[in-house]
């Protein structure tokens, strides 16, 4: 990599590690709306940038991804710092909560009891709280026995599936796009169904939204919802936030991978196994 590679990426990381804490904006929602263009903005053209490199460059594809990791988690701070800030707007409440997994736990209980008792006892300061008292499953965990109900209207737990390997996706069907889903059908078909299932945990209102959501995909997986929305105990257990979040649980009901986004490494490491 030439000198000149070298000082666009030491310019875009150190562009992206500009701490935001002593802004004085007003607390409004223009400005609120205003600092997550900013920092949108300032995130996608660093991924732009570093896309451009990778194309000259694609034998420095290891190095480049430690630079993306830096500008995940600078603009993670960021939008946690923004989302803290911004917290006594109408949305405020959601918008913390929807960075919750980004801030730490004692910076957000000491945020948590500083809030007027009112929206402590709201249904994001209840949800926000939950995530606060509840261990996030992580990988080498027991997996979280959720309650919910599938496509056909039944109830379902995940420990009716204990002594399978699982595939858990919560939600991202679409963000994964058509070739994610032929990805996933192409794993479907090559595992063994009796002893492999995939589940998808949705984030519908009802059985029939989540029925005509299967019918769209033509995924013959397990649909299942719990109609909760952001205050699903999943979510907030399983720490999912980002669609598709994804856990693989082996037939012992241990967690052995969790990532945002599909595992396809390690799918296809089953892939391949299963066709042997």
């Amino acid at each position: 990599m030439n000198y000149k590679t070298i000082k666009i990426l030491i310019t875009i990381i150190f562009a992206s590690t500009s701490l935001i804490e002593g802004f004085s904006q007003e607390i409004t929602e223009e400005n609120y709306n205003k600092r997550i263009k900013e920092i949108t903005e300032e995130y996608s053209a660093g991924m732009e940038e570093l896309g451009r490199i990778y194309k000259l460059h694609p034998e420095k594809k290891d190095s480049l991804m430690l630079v993306v990791k830096q500008l995940d988690e600078n603009y993670n701070k960021k939008n946690c710092q923004i989302a803290l800030k911004y917290a006594s707007l109408p949305n405020g409440l959601i918008n913390v909560y929807m960075a919750r997994t980004s801030i730490p736990k004692d910076t957000l209980l000491s945020f948590y009891n500083k809030l007027p008792t009112n929206k402590q006892k709201s249904t994001y300061g209840k949800t926000i709280k939950l995530h606060i008292d509840s261990k996030q499953i992580e990988i080498g965990d027991d997996f979280y026995n959720f309650q919910a109900t599938d496509s056909n209207g039944n109830p379902f737990q995940l420990s009716d599936l204990k002594g399978n390997d699982i595939f858990l996706l919560y939600g991202g069907l679409g963000c994964i796009r058509e070739d994610g889903r032929a990805f996933l059908k192409n794993f479907y078909n090559t595992i063994d169904k009796d002893d492999f299932k995939i589940v998808v945990f949705n984030s519908c209102s009802n059985v029939e939204e989540m029925k005509n959501l299967k019918t769209l995909y033509k995924l013959d997986f397990i649909f299942v919802d719990d109609f909760k929305k952001d205050h699903s105990p999943m979510k907030i257990i399983y720490g999912a936030q980002s669609t598709p979040t994804c856990f693989l649980i082996n037939k012992d009901g241990k967690i052995i991978e969790k990532s945002i986004g599909l595992p396809t490494k390690k799918l296809n490491q089953i892939m391949t196994k299963a066709s042997r």
